[in-house]
């Protein structure tokens, strides 16, 4: 048996580089880089994407319609908060971190009485890369 595993070795050898290497990328920390057999990963983009100039628009006392008209409708409507339209963005990066805007408009009387935000963008950046459509720069 010993005299047959230097006839073996030429045979084995390159399967067991291969499994180092895929074993040495399961081991990497940094969930950004893309390695050696690693999947492809992408810009995820869900939601209503507002930002500070779009939502200026939205006035105390308009109706839904008009928000509706101005902004768009919200992605989900909540069943159990028919005076409140929640636009929520989420923007998920390739590394995995994740960012999240909400607007919160509430109505009484189906007109607006108040608007709530986090901090929006001021207007379309094309380095935003919430915005529909981003390109990353090629660098």
């Amino acid at each position: 048996m010993p005299a047959q595993l230097p006839a073996l070795l030429p045979t084995l050898l390159p399967a067991l580089l291969l499994a180092l290497a895929l074993a040495g990328g399961c081991t990497s920390a940094d969930r950004s880089r893309s390695g050696f057999l690693e999947p492809y990963k992408f810009s995820i983009p869900q939601g209503n994407y507002l930002n500070q100039q779009m939502l200026d628009q939205v006035r105390e006392g308009m109706s839904r319609e008009q928000v509706r008209l101005t902004i768009g409708s919200p992605l989900l409507t909540d069943i159990f908060h028919p005076n409140r339209w929640d636009y929520v963005f989420r923007f998920q990066y390739p590394n995995g971190d994740a960012e999240l805007r909400k607007v919160t408009i509430e109505f009484q009387e189906d007109r607006v009485a108040r608007v709530k935000a986090d901090a929006l963008p001021q207007r379309d950046d094309p380095r935003d890369p919430a915005l529909p459509g981003y390109q990353p720069a090629a660098g």
